[in-house]
């Protein structure tokens, strides 16, 4: 019930998260003005990650920390591996109040496999 709430809460906001692709993401990026943000674990993003993404392990204590440092009011896009963790760190950003939450569909393994350009910088 109390997911209900939230979910509720967030549409009635006009807060959502967004699904894209790929190409979708990859577009919203070379346009600027988005944060790209990696919630992968740190030995995933040394072994590669999109240019310029931030690092904020979903699964690390201090995520809601690292999120707290980001402008609410600007586009986020936020990728993993494949989508999944991605997609519980965009409905957290969310619920904190994130307006504008894009997740990438199939995270850096699709990202990757699109062969679109990736560093270990």
């Amino acid at each position: 019930m109390l997911l209900g709430a939230v979910l509720f809460t967030s549409t009635a906001c006009g807060q959502t998260r967004k699904n894209v692709n790929v190409t979708e993401a990859k577009s919203m990026i070379d346009k600027g003005g988005v944060v790209v943000l990696d919630v992968r674990t740190p030995d995933e993003y040394r072994a590669g990650h999109l240019k310029d993404a931030k690092l904020a392990n979903v699964n690390d204590a201090g995520f809601d920390a690292n999120i707290a440092k980001l402008d609410k009011n600007k586009p986020v896009v936020v990728y993993c591996a494949v989508g999944g963790r991605s997609a519980r760190a965009s409905d957290i950003m969310v619920q904190k109040g994130f307006k504008n939450v894009y997740n990438v569909s199939g995270g850096y393994n699709a990202w990757s496999s699109a062969g679109l350009p990736t560093t270990t910088k």
